[in-house]
């Protein structure tokens, strides 16, 4: 049975803290994200998620949509202000009402993505092994291709063109393939 979106999103988020932390040392990688090292997937989170999440859900502002913008921070503070981006995020969700809670589907591919682009870095020069998502989100990522405009996720604010599936790969691998990812 498929979590209810507000679970999903929460659990996007402890899984994009739990690789953001983990490549706490290796911010200077390169990730998956052609020319963005893990600092900037998590700046770029740091954006998302206040103008996806915490302004829409606590103020009431007009989401801010895909971007490729990153937070005006130094690299070396990343962390600290994802930290506080993260705990800000969850006390919104937690009391947002089930009508606003629909805002959270784009916020939830984008952690759940972004999570995988930061393992992704530190996997490719052998310091961990590559993320498989949790089977919730897993499913909430494949059902992606069915639920969105091809043509208008094919721009680079979202996704890269879809590239071909290794033989053999894991169902994250594909669709991450998918979602125009090197894997």
């Amino acid at each position: 049975m498929a979590l209810p979106l507000r679970e999903l999103y929460l659990d996007a988020l402890e899984l994009f803290t739990a690789e953001a932390l983990a490549a706490s040392d290796s911010l200077g990688l390169p990730s998956a994200c052609e020319g963005w090292t893990i600092a900037d997937v998590v700046l770029h989170l740091v954006e998302t998620q206040r103008g996806n999440v915490i302004a829409p859900l606590a103020q009431g502002a007009e989401p801010i949509g895909p971007t490729s913008e990153r937070a005006d921070l130094p690299a070396v503070r990343a962390i600290g202000a994802w930290e506080r981006t993260a705990r800000e995020a969850m006390a919104v969700v937690d009391a947002c009402d089930d009508e606003r809670a629909r805002l959270l589907y784009f916020p939830t591919m984008d952690l759940t993505m972004h999570a995988w682009d930061i393992r992704w870095g530190i996997a490719r020069i052998g310091l961990a092994e590559r993320l498989e998502l949790p089977e919730p989100l897993l499913a909430f990522a494949e059902g992606l291709p069915a639920r969105i405009d091809q043509d208008a996720v094919r721009v680079p604010t979202v996704f890269a063109p879809a590239r071909p599936v290794p033989q053999g790969a894991s169902r994250t691998a594909a669709i991450m393939a998918w979602a125009g990812r090197r894997v």
